[in-house]
């Protein structure tokens, strides 16, 4: 399986995203735009859409609540829910801890930590992979200063319940890959200049573009 890892577009263009031959499934990390209308946010979203088998994504912190609603309601969106697809158990944690730019998506640490005990546990042979605005606290979450601004609650669930692949975005100079023990930390970059393709087999193997 492969899957099109995308974060941050923050209202540009997917225009360049489209056409990714082999594409199974599309995970949209968050900020579609950075607090633009609903409309906006449709067409890219759209567009995404039309051109991939399946698409699932968590608002950012620069997500307003109608765009979050509109992902609930189209059966688009992975905050706070899970969803098994094709042996993966995918479960979103949407928005981020404070910023200093009061975005309108944003979260104590305590209630990202509420809305991660709701992640059930992976059946048999499944994958959990938790599709998060936000990195965790030490990986994928340094800004240019040096300082670590990832979520700890996020970490202590990584620490406690070890998913196989956590997906991020939000701190965008922190693109990378890391290891938490044994789980995989992407932090896929802002699209569309930045992109990641995750091909799942027996093994997992993760491609930054």
């Amino acid at each position: 399986m492969l899957v099109l890892i995308l974060s941050d577009l923050h209202g540009h263009s997917v225009e360049p995203l489209v056409g990714i031959e082999g594409v199974d499934l599309v995970l949209m990390l968050g900020d579609v735009t950075t607090g633009a209308g609903l409309e906006k946010t449709k067409e890219r979203i759209q567009t995404l859409r039309g051109a991939y088998p399946a698409l699932y994504v968590i608002p950012g912190n620069w997500e307003r609540p109608q765009s979050a609603a509109w992902f609930q309601a189209e059966g688009l969106s992975l905050d706070g829910e899970a969803v098994r697809f094709d042996g993966l158990l995918l479960f979103g944690l949407g928005g981020s801890i404070p910023t200093p730019f009061n975005t309108p998506n944003e979260y104590t640490e305590e209630e990202l930590q509420e809305k991660l005990a709701l992640c059930p546990e992976p059946g048999n042979g499944e994958r959990l992979v938790i599709c998060s605005h936000n990195p965790p606290y030490g990986a994928c979450d340094k800004v240019f200063l040096g300082k670590h601004v990832g979520s700890k609650a996020l970490r202590t669930f990584i620490d406690q319940r070890k998913p196989d692949l956590v997906l991020c975005g939000h701190i965008h100079e922190a693109r990378g890959i890391e290891q938490l023990g044994s789980t995989i930390v992407l932090n896929t970059g802002t699209a569309p200049k930045h992109h990641t393709l995750i091909r799942i087999e027996k093994e997992i193997s993760v491609a930054l573009h």
